[in-house]
């Protein structure tokens, strides 16, 4: 005889497993509910303040653009008012940002896309991953061993003793 509530002075009822099954599954979905509808309300709230954020950011980044142009004119005047001719100064300030944007990409190339590298351990490992999924066997031409080496210079033997001269 099982109690039907947790007082222990209420007298037991009968229930069966179904029933009891039933009523676990009963609370047990009231729960979820109870916390998705929890979920939903701070998701929403959270998801205001960002959009309000966001909406800020636009119109601070919107300003400051239009300040640098402001500043890009009061350059180009500057030089002018140094004794150039107006389009001369635009063409000179044009130029510094073209000089600029060149040495951005020439450190972009040298320092970021020139040492990428294709991820060939993840690739390896993954076609033996769908190799073995789909009950083919491979040799596989990957050792975890030579990867450490390439990637760090020195053996991984020598990666797991401790250095004496740190």
């Amino acid at each position: 005889m099982i109690n039907s509530t947790n007082d222990p002075s209420t007298p037991p009822t009968q229930r069966s497993i179904g029933e009891l099954v039933q009523s676990i599954r009963d609370e047990l979905l009231g729960v979820i509910n109870h916390q998705v509808e929890i979920a939903k309300k701070e998701f929403t709230a959270i998801g205001i303040k960002v959009g309000i954020i966001a909406g800020c950011a636009a119109v601070a980044l919107f300003l400051l653009l239009s300040a640098w142009v402001m500043l890009l004119f009061a350059a180009a005047t500057g030089l002018e008012a140094l004794g150039l001719p107006y389009w001369a100064g635009f063409l000179i300030i044009a130029g510094a940002f073209i000089l600029l944007t060149v040495v951005a990409v020439l450190l972009l190339y040298v320092f970021v896309i020139r040492k990428l590298k294709t991820p060939e351990v993840t690739i390896e490992t993954s076609k033996t991953a769908v190799d073995a999924v789909q009950g083919k066997r491979r040799q596989s031409t990957v050792s975890y061993d030579d990867t450490f080496e390439e990637l760090y210079g020195k053996p991984a033997a020598a990666a797991s003793e401790p250095s004496a001269s740190k």
